[in-house]
């Protein structure tokens, strides 16, 4: 059987916090932050789910069913907030 799907922790995948130095994201860097967490959520949740897939009834499904159901949620949420982004830096008034 497989091994449990763990979330990776934003540090291994983003290295050090920059919030110290209190750096701003641009739209751009925001954007793609974000793009990168949704594919990563549904990566693991796709693990998650082959694992169910391979034993539906194993010891393991319940918390296997958990994960799939958290990280889908997850990648719905970042994805929702990604499009917020989006939305509210098209309706942002230009330079004048």
């Amino acid at each position: 059987m497989p091994a449990p799907v763990e979330p990776i922790p934003p540090e291994q995948m983003l290295g050090e916090s920059d919030w110290d130095d209190e750096d701003l994201l641009t739209i751009s860097e925001a954007s793609e932050r974000l793009a990168m967490e949704v594919r990563l959520a549904r990566e693991r949740a796709q693990r998650a789910s082959e694992s169910l897939v391979a034993d539906p009834d194993g010891p393991d499904s319940a918390r296997l069913r958990a994960e799939v159901a958290a990280e889908q949620q997850r990648a719905e949420e970042l994805k929702a907030a990604a499009d917020r982004i989006l939305a509210a830096h098209a309706s942002a008034p230009g330079p004048t």
